[in-house]
């Protein structure tokens, strides 16, 4: 099934390391349900010195970093490809890669899928330095991927709020085309269900009634999950025991001003899970 519109350009920055590797197939396998056109970004770090070198090193250096370059895209190119995806191809050099990915996303980027982080950063599931920055301050869903799947079961976190419920839609977009189901999981806080544990139950419930209200008219399963406790916690549980392959969740979106911080819990799932995240801006 092709997605009508819903999505129809991914960025892929690329890098070459196995965590690359991860969201280019990730994005491949989204692309094909949806028609979407691939664009793989390679972003080549500028040469910091602070003496200048000779000019035979340096041209050795730069041509060590272009030969490299070349062989992340092309490799890149060769696994969309073979998927029989429509893929663009871009490289820049720059001192600062998240950036250079934010100011390239600008341009028509419906969603940006990339790994959790680069080849020398080596935690299994938290943030790299970039995928952090690009995830904070993009303006399109950011998809982190940390575990190749199906993308058959997602949990899709709300609390009422309106980025909540747009989060919620462009998961219910993403489901109609990967054929997943939905949990939508709403978690109190323990002292408001201390104080009254029926008012905190019916207070939940609407919450969630609500929620699904904003899509009851779409071609997904979903099912409602009420939960107790420190609400990022409960989310990474709840993902792990129910062996789902994404959660989604909305950021603190954008105002006024360049946001510089996620949302606490948002911050704290993107690190802790050990499955994929999706963040919507």
């Amino acid at each position: 099934m092709k997605g009508g519109g819903f999505l129809n350009s991914i960025l892929v920055p690329v890098d070459g390391s196995s965590s690359s590797t991860m969201a280019e197939e990730t994005a491949a396998a989204v692309a094909k349900r949806s028609g979407a056109t691939v664009t793989v970004l390679h972003v080549m770090q500028e040469l910091l010195v602070k003496e200048r070198l000779p000019d035979n090193v340096q041209d050795e250096l730069l041509g060590s970093i272009q030969q490299r370059a070349e062989v992340i895209v092309n490799g890149a190119r060769t696994l969309f490809a073979e998927e029989k995806v429509k893929v663009d191809a871009e490289t820049m050099t720059s001192h600062d890669v998240a950036g250079s990915i934010l100011e390239y996303s600008k341009k028509n980027c419906d969603l940006i899928v990339m790994g959790v982080h680069g080849e020398n950063e080596k935690a299994p599931y938290a943030l790299g330095s970039v995928t952090r920055k690009v995830t904070v301050q993009a303006r399109c869903p950011v998809f982190i991927a940390k575990k190749l799947s199906s993308l058959s079961s997602m949990l899709v976190c709300v609390d009422g709020s309106k980025r909540s419920t747009k989060a919620l839609e462009f998961a219910v977009g993403l489901a109609e085309l990967m054929n997943s189901g939905i949990t939508l999981l709403y978690v109190q806080e323990q002292r408001l269900h201390r104080a009254s544990s029926k008012v905190a139950k019916e207070l939940g419930e609407r919450i969630l009634t609500e929620s699904l209200g904003a899509v009851e008219k779409r071609r997904v399963k979903i099912d409602k999950r009420l939960e107790v406790g420190v609400a990022s916690d409960t989310i990474v549980r709840v993902a792990e025991r129910g062996k789902h392959d994404l959660i989604v969740l909305g950021s603190r979106g954008l105002g006024a001003v360049k946001r510089l911080l996620l949302g606490s819990v948002t911050d704290d799932v993107t690190q802790k899970a050990e499955c994929s995240v999706l963040v919507v801006p």
